[in-house]
């Protein structure tokens, strides 16, 4: 190394030295230097945290969608089957009471009348997420 280099370093360190063993006020910057050290200590802490728990539920989900699709899909009998569109379907859906379901071999059945043409789509839609149902027979009447 040349020498003018070698003797820049020990100027700077000497700097250093001298700013931080101060007898009136190098006891106060070096306890402000080891509060600032012990704070960027925390943030990266807290920052490594942080990204770990996101980590750890970007992994459960994937973890649910991956089970999800694993998961085989039941038979329902047909009682079980109507229970399950009754809470899980119409248990949802705000519309009117003038609709009948009928299930057979997994088959739904729908009849009545709804009031428009959404309130029809939302309906079939909500049995459509029901598991177990195979098939959809839409026979309903929009009123207008």
């Amino acid at each position: 190394m040349p020498k003018t280099l070698l003797f820049s370093i020990g100027v700077a360190a000497g700097a250093v030295l001298a700013y931080l063993l101060d007898p009136d006020r190098g006891r106060s910057r070096r306890a402000r230097l080891a509060d600032q050290a012990a704070a960027r200590s925390r943030d990266v802490s807290d920052s490594v945290r942080k990204t770990a728990e996101y980590q750890k539920g970007v992994a459960r989900g994937v973890i649910h969608e991956v089970a999800d699709v694993l998961r085989p899909e039941q038979d329902y009998d047909d009682e079980t089957l109507m229970q399950k569109v009754r809470s899980e379907a119409l248990g949802y859906w705000d519309g009117s009471d003038d609709v009948e379901i009928d299930i057979s071999d997994g088959m739904v059945q729908v009849t009545g009348s709804v009031d428009d043409e959404a309130a029809r789509e939302r309906l079939i839609d909500l049995i459509r997420h029901v598991d177990g149902v195979s098939m959809i027979d839409d026979r309903l009447r929009v009123d207008a």
